[in-house]
């Protein structure tokens, strides 16, 4: 049995060193692109986000504790997501690799990766947030002619939910077993509507956040990007991460 792994292993415990990735991220930001509340967004209707690459800054944060770490997530529709979560000097210190039910950790410094279903995955803690980031990633194709409501609906994993739109653009959806995720700040990629903060607040009041920086929308990507080499790693069940 694998104790108290930690997904996030870049944790900003000084404050001097987390104000200065924020001032990077905030450089970065106003130089590349700007973002609005959803009322002001300008978007090609009927648009979807087949497909994205972007920089993201991942943390995981509960009453008494937070975990952060930097990197890069790539998603390819319908299924496919893989995330790549960096040290400070740009080498890899995990990844994360999800093709349908599949889940896939990778710790690169230990030569050790965790395999099988995400509904192995614990109902708390730092990975917890992995066992719904399908329904995280999933937002709806943006629509000017639903304009701003809120509607009761069966989604595609066949739950009852509640979704919030404001000028067509999905702000928030929420469900009694799975909690409830905010779509904010967005901005538009080449007429492509997309929200640069997903924040997910689990039923145990824990707040998975994934926070993007320069998004690439609906890019091409190479052959195998999201099939995890295992080749050379020490395999174990993901059910043994607590």
């Amino acid at each position: 049995m694998v104790k108290n792994y930690v997904i996030f292993r870049h944790i900003f415990v000084k404050p001097a060193l987390a104000a200065f990735f924020m001032l990077l991220v905030m450089v970065f930001l106003s130089g590349c692109q700007s973002y609005r509340q959803p009322a002001e967004v300008e978007y090609m209707s009927g648009v979807a986000v087949e497909a994205f690459s972007s920089n993201a800054s991942l943390s995981y944060t509960t009453s008494d504790r937070s975990t952060s770490g930097n990197g890069v997530l790539m998603y390819r529709k319908p299924d496919q997501i893989r995330a790549v979560i960096l040290s400070p000097f740009g080498s890899v210190l995990q990844e994360v690799y999800v093709s349908g039910d599949q889940i896939t950790i990778i710790d690169s410094g230990n030569g050790t990766a965790f395999s099988g279903s995400y509904m192995d995955l614990p109902v708390k803690g730092n990975i917890s947030g992995w066992r719904n980031i399908h329904w995280l990633i999933d937002i709806d194709l943006p629509e000017s002619s639903r304009r701003t409501v809120v509607i009761e609906r069966t989604n595609k994993y066949g739950n009852q939910e509640k979704a919030a739109f404001e000028n067509g653009l999905l702000t928030s959806k929420a469900t009694a077993e799975g909690g409830k995720v905010r779509y904010g700040r967005y901005t538009t990629v080449r007429g492509v509507a997309f929200p640069l903060e997903i924040s997910y607040e689990t039923v145990a009041k824990e707040t998975f956040t994934i926070l993007f920086e320069d998004p690439e929308i609906n890019a091409s990507f190479a052959d195998g990007i999201f099939t995890p080499n295992l080749s050379k790693l020490r395999v174990y069940p993901l059910s043994g991460i607590r």
